[in-house]
């Protein structure tokens, strides 16, 4: 029996980041036009014919399990997408530097990838279908809530330009009909879990 990737692979005992992104992983695969939904990816690199490749992989079930997520894993997909770490976090403590537990707010850089094959997900045209669910998935994360009273804060948007969307990874640049893809970076603040 051959192995189903899951639509939206769960990790439990999750904290930090990973806990913040994979709720806002399971908010957005509430959008009906959103096939998989998958958590942080991790940076590897991978040879291939004697060069080195960075690709963005993510986990889908047990510890070896790993998928490239770099564009179109499977052209049977009609959408899916992936989160990335883009800078170091920031931690910022406030007047709570001398407490005997400290938990201060942190602050990471995160980018949210998502590549679409507009024809799979509607017969209107492309352009109306990426403008939609561009749209769609803006008000998903302005209006998402996440534990502990974090919020992510959208930053900046890169549409349908492979290299600058899959930012430091090894991807072609071209992007060809009917598919579509973008980039919505912004920034997650939490406050540090206590263990």
């Amino acid at each position: 029996m051959p192995y189903k990737i899951p639509n939206i692979p769960i990790f439990l005992n999750l904290l930090g980041t990973e806990k913040r992104v994979q709720e806002l992983q399971q908010k957005i695969a509430e959008l009906d036009w959103l096939e998989y939904s998958f958590g942080l990816c991790k940076r590897v690199t991978i040879e291939r014919d004697d060069d080195e490749e960075q690709a963005p992989v993510v986990y889908v079930g047990t510890r070896e399990d790993s998928l490239d997520v770099r564009p179109w894993p499977y052209d049977s997909w009609k959408s899916y997408a992936f989160w990335d770490l883009m800078e170091a976090s920031e931690f910022l403590y406030f007047d709570n530097v001398n407490a005997h537990r400290r938990y201060p707010k942190i602050q990471q850089p995160v980018a949210l990838i998502v590549v679409l094959n507009n024809k799979l997900i509607s017969n209107v045209d492309y352009n109306v279908t990426h403008s939609i669910c561009r749209n769609e998935l803006i008000n998903k994360l302005n209006n998402s809530r996440i534990s502990g009273g974090g919020i992510f804060e959208i930053t900046g948007i890169t549409e349908n330009l492979p290299a600058e969307v899959f930012d430091g990874y090894d991807v072609g640049d071209n992007l060809m009909e009917p598919r579509s893809m973008l980039r919505v970076e912004g920034v997650l603040t939490y406050t540090q879990d206590c263990s």
